[in-house]
């Protein structure tokens, strides 16, 4: 009897560690929903950036008026983050109804780019938001070549806009921003401009974006430059001794396009830092994320960047269905939502050009800063200057921390199958081990 007993208590252990596994597992994700990428918290981000909203439905710097290119900036962002921006509102507007208003007045075409961009993030209709069609006038700027604009930056972007509105590009937007590539495997904001990895991480979306492989010899040197600017602490660097977060999001953004994980230890500095710490580090205790360690400027802007890259999500995240054939640049059917791209669509952070008084990657509200090195980060509008805008798209309402990029771009964590493994692996192991009790203890009865 007491054999029986103690092969009753084994079994019933092990079905208490079968039924733990999935509960443990539910804890995981629930304690994993609040953070990702290295400690830092998408909520107290989101709350930061909520607090900037205006009256207007936009969204401004402390002591500024609402600008477009921080809206858009702040709708990829939240986008990123699985939350519906039709329901952020302020006065009952919401940052749509702010671009919709103010998109009649952008001219410059990485602004109209940027546009395209986080309308698509949220599931609008680019070809007709504000009165105006995005999508026609990006692709009335295509040469025959299948180069946009002048500038490396505005075709990158203009690669990603039309690639999340779901128009399929010519194999000459490839083949046009691969001849811009420089010598050191990096990319500027124009032709014969110095590499630095803003730029260098909009190529690699916008390559992806365009059709380029994920190993192909662009995207394999690209990558290569983007080591050679990690910094000790994990973060990329842009003119300036010192990392900063908005060069460390695209960068990451360029890593995940190309189908590599910025978290893991590939790429790890020689300190032993990933982005992902470098990021952590710069989350302050209100949720917003400094620029770098010396200079804290443009707080929502750099909070809306870094989230994208805290999902390891490279633009454009949604594709909007599009009636054209393969080449032709223009579209005339209604757009419906195809969820998220996979690695080979899921491309450009989408950067536009800013004007004047708008705030740009690590530019003040007035105008562009100077760097401690003494250089100014580039900014602002025309031909000569990097763009500065973004795209995004509808995620899942689910967080992971660290671990790979499963489908659509959502994080997933390997650590909660391996636990499930592990535990099953404890149960079948019990369960043998009181079936094994059992038939020994009734083997040794019969024989005496």
């Amino acid at each position: 009897m007491r054999a029986f007993r103690l092969a009753a208590l084994i079994l019933v252990a092990a079905l208490v560690v079968l039924l733990a596994a999935p509960l443990a597992v539910a804890q995981e994700a629930q304690s994993s929903a609040t953070e990702v990428g290295g400690g830092s918290s998408v909520p107290n981000a989101l709350d930061y950036l909520k607090s900037r909203q205006q009256p207007d439905g936009g969204f401004a710097e402390p002591g500024s008026k609402s600008t477009d290119e921080l809206t858009a900036w702040t709708i990829c962002g939240v986008c990123a983050s699985g939350e519906d921006i039709t329901t952020w509102k302020k006065s009952g507007r919401s940052p749509l109804d702010f671009l919709a208003a103010d998109v009649g007045s952008l001219s410059k075409l990485t602004d109209i780019e940027k546009a395209c961009l986080a309308v698509c993030s949220a599931g609008g209709d680019p070809r007709s938001f504000g009165g105006r069609n995005l999508v026609d006038e990006i692709s009335l700027r295509m040469a025959t070549d299948g180069h946009i604009g002048d500038m490396t930056n505005e075709h990158s972007w203009g690669v990603i806009a039309l690639a999340a509105a779901g128009v399929k590009l010519p194999d000459g937007a490839r083949t046009w921003l691969e001849a811009r590539q420089n010598i050191d495997g990096g990319f500027g904001y124009g032709s014969g401009a110095a590499s630095e990895p803003d730029d260098t991480g909009a190529a690699l979306q916008a390559l992806i974006a365009a059709g380029d492989s994920s190993t192909s010899n662009a995207v394999t040197r690209a990558l290569s430059y983007l080591h050679f600017c990690q910094a000790d602490g994990g973060g990329f660097t842009y003119q300036s001794r010192e990392s900063n977060v908005g060069s460390t999001a695209w960068a990451v953004q360029g890593i995940s396009a190309a189908g590599q994980d910025a978290s893991s230890s590939a790429w790890a500095s020689s300190a032993g830092k990933t982005p992902f710490d470098y990021f952590a580090s710069m989350q302050q205790s209100d949720g917003h994320f400094r620029y770098m360690t010396s200079v804290d400027t443009n707080l929502a802007w750099m909070t809306a960047e870094t989230i994208p890259a805290l999902y390891k999500k490279a633009y454009p995240y949604n594709v909007t269905a599009a009636s054209s054939q393969s080449g032709d640049t223009t579209s005339n059917g209604s757009d419906t939502t195809q969820g998220n791209s996979t690695a080979q669509a899921q491309s450009g952070s989408t950067r536009s050009t800013t004007s004047g008084n708008s705030p740009a990657n690590g530019s003040t509200s007035s105008g562009s800063s100077t760097s401690p090195s003494g250089s100014t980060h580039k900014s602002n509008s025309g031909s000569s200057k990097k763009s500065n805008g973004t795209s995004g798209g509808l995620a899942s309402n689910e967080r992971g921390t660290g671990g790979s990029q499963g489908p659509g771009g959502l994080q997933t964590t390997s650590g909660g199958s391996s636990l499930i493994v592990f535990l099953i692996v404890c149960a079948v192991y019990l369960g043998i081990l009181g079936l094994a009790y059992l038939s020994l203890s009734l083997l040794l009865r019969s024989r005496s």
